[in-house]
């Protein structure tokens, strides 16, 4: 009964760290961002800019300075205080017509915004891929009721400012403690495992399909965000909930095969496709109806809330099959999508002075976009798929320390003679079979990162081995000469 209580509450806090999230988007861009058409419109995409780049940024730092975790601890802790002080300065900026200080306010937000992201996919690695797919669907829903009703209550800036900070700041507390062991997870991270070569079936590279498809669908977002806008204001979509309820549904029925993110993914490109294909018939029917006219609106934010909800349940697996390595596949989404929204608002900004006088120049980009985003999904990934991608993925094995030992390097001199290592390729293999961490190997043999990384691969193709731990279990069950 205590365990059922307490699992009931760890999904309660969840999901309401994800309906403070969903909010908090929203509200950037419904609420915030439309006080910038008075002053200077381009500070949206500057604040956009500055999220990117805190986002890889905050990687790179990560993944090559040895005090990471430090800087993730500062970075949230001060996340809070720059949230209130970039919302001060973005209203204060409104009021006097400032654009230093509005773009100083803007890129002030953009450097805090990804740890909302962050935060809110490190609650769900506590529950189970069943519970957090209800979780992000719930929150989903409950953000589309949330805005509906509050479309028209804002009409004060100032008061709009005031809740999004409100938001912000409940989003990050419901949110504290889970964000908190994020730095942690690297601190436990086992020695020499950072680099993604080491243990390279723990580990994604960036130039996966997993992220560069997310660029692509983030640049639908960002279109659905600015196409059909007045005087910066997204287009409203009510109706939206209805696709998100059904795409949501499927999902979790295909849960039973294992098939829950792939069904979601096929969602976001049915809902796309969709919209681009719907797109010219609606912008050249007459009468042009409002309602008609909105339908490509309505798919491409329906997918636009879908990607939402992949992103979140992707990072998450990730995260709950290989802890140490869930920072750097939230920071990569994160980036990724927001990359994407800002080339996409560039071209949905674009289509709104376009309309206007050349509705046979958009008619035909938009049927074009519809055949390369259907080539790409169904020839280029037609073999793609996001469950076995994570599934693949293993949690990385903490290598014990071995002492040197007369049989140890005996058994490495022999493996070496065996798959004919190179004499360089030999002394690394006796470091990481005792294991030690790449750090170890390139101060005690004097060599760079890229050149380590080099010969471990070489290393681990002649070996055939996959990981750190595997070329440790070689070198422990390869006998010795005599034996």
């Amino acid at each position: 009964m205590i365990n059922a209580f307490v699992r009931i509450r760890s999904w309660l806090i969840a999901c309401t760290a994800l309906v403070l999230y969903e909010l908090a988007r929203w509200g950037l861009s419904f609420w915030i961002y439309p006080t910038f058409h008075s002053v200077f419109p381009l500070a949206r995409e500057i604040g956009t800019a500055s999220e990117v780049f805190a986002c890889f940024a905050l990687l790179a730092i990560v993944m090559n300075y040895g005090r990471g975790a430090l800087v993730l601890r500062v970075s949230h802790c001060l996340t809070p205080l720059l949230v209130v002080a970039s919302l001060g300065m973005m209203c204060v900026a409104i009021s006097m017509g400032s654009v230093t200080l509005l773009v100083i306010g803007a890129v002030a937000y953009g450097l805090a915004a990804p740890w909302f992201y962050i935060a809110a996919s490190a609650m769900l690695i506590a529950l189970s891929p069943e519970k957090a797919l209800l979780a992000v669907g719930t929150a989903a829903v409950l953000r589309c009721l949330i805005s509906v009703a509050t479309e028209f209550v804002l009409a004060d800036a100032v008061t709009g400012y005031l809740v999004q900070g409100i938001i912000c700041l409940a989003c990050l507390g419901v949110s504290w403690n889970a964000a908190r062991s994020i730095p942690s997870m690297l601190d436990n991270e086992a020695p020499g495992a950072a680099p993604l070569f080491v243990n390279p079936r723990s580990y994604i590279p960036a130039g996966h399909p997993l992220f560069t498809s997310v660029v692509l669908l983030g640049a639908v977002r960002g279109i659905a965000l600015t196409y059909g806008s007045i005087a910066s204001v997204p287009v409203q979509m009510p109706l939206n909930i209805f696709p998100l309820v059904l795409i949501i549904g499927l999902s979790l029925l295909a849960l039973r095969r294992s098939r829950a993110l792939d069904t979601l993914y096929l969602g976001v490109i049915v809902l796309v496709l969709a919209g681009l294909t719907l797109f010219c018939p609606t912008l050249l029917s007459a009468p042009r109806s409002p309602f008609v006219q909105q339908i490509p609106n309505v798919l491409f934010s329906s997918g636009a809330d879908c990607l939402v909800a992949l992103a979140l349940l992707v990072s998450s697996a990730i995260g709950r099959r290989n802890p140490a390595d869930f920072f750097r596949i939230a920071a990569l989404y994160e980036g990724s999508i927001c990359l994407g929204i800002l080339g996409g608002a560039t071209v949905g900004h674009g289509l709104n002075l376009l309309l206007p006088r050349h509705l046979e120049v958009v008619a035909w980009g938009f049927s074009l976009a519809a055949v390369v985003f259907a080539c790409y999904n169904f020839l280029l990934l037609r073999s793609f798929s996001f469950d076995d991608v994570v599934s693949r993925v293993r949690p990385v094995d903490t290598p014990r320390i071995v002492p040197p030992s007369e049989s140890f390097d005996e058994r490495c001199r022999s493996i070496a003679e065996a798959f004919a290592l190179t004499p360089r390729e030999a002394e690394i293999l006796q470091f990481y079979a005792r294991g030690r961490s790449t750090a170890v190997v390139q101060e005690e043999l004097v060599l760079s990162y890229n050149t380590v990384k080099t010969h471990v691969r070489n290393l681990y193709r002649k070996t055939d081995v996959h990981s750190q731990q595997e070329l440790i279990d070689l070198v422990d069950g390869w006998p010795c000469r005599g034996e």
